[in-house]
């Protein structure tokens, strides 16, 4: 490489871990270095991080990165952004966050000011009608600063502002607290089509519109590297920083998708399939997710199921470690090697081994967050390899319900008959050959998919610093395709029918859940 090569670096905050990814204004990754961070769940409804991680992964990781690669600060010639939505952020007017523990997006425990909200709301739907968020509303921020405002009085009263995961990075670098579009509209404060804070719901909600930051476009520079973050990071100081994307739009954006006719999956912990609108679709009755895109004036919309790669997590954390062996460091070394070998003994459909795998609740079409994961038609037969393919099959069959709400909105997405796929679970071949089989559609897997969120990030950064002229000039130049995977349809018959039963299952076993999650709720 050479060392006068001009570079966008990223910094990604994903569930999991921080990734920090530098990219070629062509889009090619230079190098990429993950941190991983710990999700603390201090009560079983409850998922919590600390900033304060956050930091210092972003500081142990770019440090790591110029080190390793032989990156000089010069380089740099853009910082940009991208992390989960729906937290709160409580900060105070010097950038210090007044909770240890962050509220995450998969965290249910507002589920009693959600109720109230919606009530001041005059019901779900008027709510639904103004910001265009199909989640449960207890995961979305605004009942998550209801509840800190309920249960931590003086954190909500001392607040100067509420930060998303990635505007808490940008403040860090700039000392700047501002948000973007994409971020603020996931968080069930701003009004989709005026894409502005709503008085409405935040008066309904009790919330001061002076506690929340100031909104850019995701190309916006807002700020620079300060001295204090540059000795802290190795970045040189006075650095623009973009404020980049949340990362479901910034995934959009990565994968390529800015205009209508093709739709992409995510399969990262969660699972998510999205296309590019000119405008909102708000029928509460389809319940689609809608997001501005980081193109100005356009519009991500989707819907996504919690359960995705997280279940390949889970199976290696409970069946693929095993204490006190020599077997044990095998495992832990190549776990996801030897789980594709035994995908690949294992027939489709498992033996009729059916699997929910709403191991996190439940998202769309149905958003229930009481769902639970649950293995049906077990018989003696059946190894753990079955269990396996059960689980990578129902989380196949979640999304292809998900797609089927896409549908319903007016994306004609299954007849679309492509699909880009992205994210870390896109890297298993296995796996999308099962998807590929169970939608019946050409999938494009995207390069280096597990960095396509980053990417996003970073063709707003390059627009922003003006490398491409434009979105589409960036898009065209940063985005490329490297395989094609094409469907069985003889297996995607045999699949019809077992979706038909995964479907029945779920309808079936909703009064269960029910008692369940009342029970663990007590637990």
């Amino acid at each position: 490489m050479s060392q006068k090569e001009d570079l966008i670096l990223v910094y990604d905050l994903g569930t999991t871990g921080c990734k920090v990814v530098a990219f070629t204004p062509k889009g090619r990754v230079v190098a990429s270095h993950y941190e991983k961070l710990k999700t603390y769940q201090r009560h079983p409804t409850w998922v919590e991080q600390k900033p304060e991680e956050w930091k210092a992964a972003i500081r142990k990781g770019t440090k790591i990165l110029l080190k390793e690669k032989k990156i000089t600060p010069n380089q740099i010639k853009c910082i940009s952004i991208s992390g989960t939505q729906m937290g709160a952020v409580p900060v105070n007017d010097k950038g210090r966050p007044l909770r240890e523990y962050t509220i995450m997006h998969f965290d249910y425990r507002s589920s009693a000011q959600a109720k109230k909200l919606i009530e001041n709301m005059s019901g779900f739907d008027n709510f639904y009608k103004i910001h265009g968020l199909g989640h449960p509303p207890e995961n979305l921020s605004i009942c998550k600063v209801m509840w800190i405002k309920d249960s931590e009085r003086k954190i909500y009263e001392d607040a100067y502002k509420f930060l998303q995961s990635k505007d808490f990075i940008a403040l860090y670098l700039t000392q700047r607290f501002v948000t973007d579009y994409t971020d603020a509209s996931n968080t069930g404060w701003l009004n989709i089509e005026r894409r502005e804070y709503s008085e409405d719901i935040l008066e309904a909600a009790g919330i001061d519109v002076e506690k929340l930051p100031e909104i850019h476009d995701s190309h916006d520079i807002i700020g620079y590297v300060t001295k204090k973050a540059s000795r802290e990071t190795g970045l040189k100081m006075g650095t623009p920083v973009a404020i980049g994307a949340g990362d479901t739009p910034a995934t959009c954006l990565g994968a390529g998708i800015i205009k209508e006719g093709v739709c992409y999956s995510y399969i990262g912990g969660a699972n998510w399939n999205g296309v590019c609108s000119t405008k909102p679709i708000l029928d509460p009755l389809i319940r689609m997710i809608n997001l501005c895109h980081p193109i100005p004036g356009k519009y991500n919309v989707f819907s996504f199921t919690p359960s995705g790669g997280i279940i390949q997590d889970w199976f290696v954390d409970s069946f693929y470690r095993r204490e006190g062996t020599a077997e044990r460091n095998m495992y832990s070394k190549d776990s996801f090697g030897i789980m594709n070998q035994e995908i690949s003994k294992t027939s489709l459909g498992a033996l009729g081994l059916i699997c929910l795998p709403y191991l996190r609740g439940g998202g769309g079409p149905h958003w229930n967050p009481n769902a639970r994961g649950a293995f049906l038609g077990v018989s003696i037969l059946h190894k753990r390899r079955h269990f396996l393919r059960a689980s990578l099959e129902g989380v196949a069959f979640s999304f292809r319900w998900v797609m089927e709400q896409t549908e319903k909105a007016g994306f004609p997405v299954l007849k679309w008959r492509e699909l880009r796929d992205v994210g870390g679970g896109a890297k298993n071949k296995y796996w999308l050959k099962i998807y590929s089989d169970v939608l019946g559609m050409k999938l494009s897997v995207l390069e280096n998919p597990q960095e396509v969120t980053s990417l996003g990030a970073a063709i707003a950064a390059a627009v922003g610093v003006g490398f491409h002229k434009d979105y589409e000039a960036s898009v065209k130049e940063m985005v490329r395709i490297s395989t094609i995977i094409l469907p069985n349809l003889k297996s995607t018959k045999i699949y019809d029918e077992i979706y038909g039963i995964y479907k029945e299952a779920f309808h079936t076993l909703t009064p269960i859940f029910e008692k369940i999650a009342h029970i663990q709720s007590h637990l």
